[in-house]
């Protein structure tokens, strides 16, 4: 699944504005997109028995599927991440003074 631009920049980029739970939340579907890619099973099982969590806050967060978790967490950070002061872009990280969809720059 290829995610929407936002989504990228704000699991990549802003982490550190994630719950312990989303953290793990969102390592979960990155092992399990690695996990479909694998093509060795013992790999696969390691990876599935290490990495994915399965407290039920985590399995919680997920139970309606990745799009909404995705959309769930980017609604609740909307008003602690960087946007672009032109055009309301989620900047790539929050130190950003670029946009990268308008390549607006406002240092100062």
């Amino acid at each position: 699944m290829e995610l929407p631009t936002q989504h990228r920049y704000l699991f990549n980029g802003h982490q550190e504005l994630l719950t312990p739970d989303e953290a793990k939340a969102w390592r979960n579907l990155q092992v399990e997109r690695l996990i479909e890619l694998c093509e060795y099973p013992a790999v696969k099982e390691l990876f599935h028995v290490r990495w994915i969590a399965r407290e039920p806050e985590v399995l919680e967060l997920l139970k309606s599927g990745s799009e909404d978790f995705y959309k769930n967490t980017l609604q609740r950070l909307d008003g602690k991440t960087k946007h672009c002061p032109k055009c309301y872009a989620l900047c790539r990280t929050s130190r950003a003074r670029l946009c990268p969809e308008c390549s607006h720059t406002w240092y100062r």
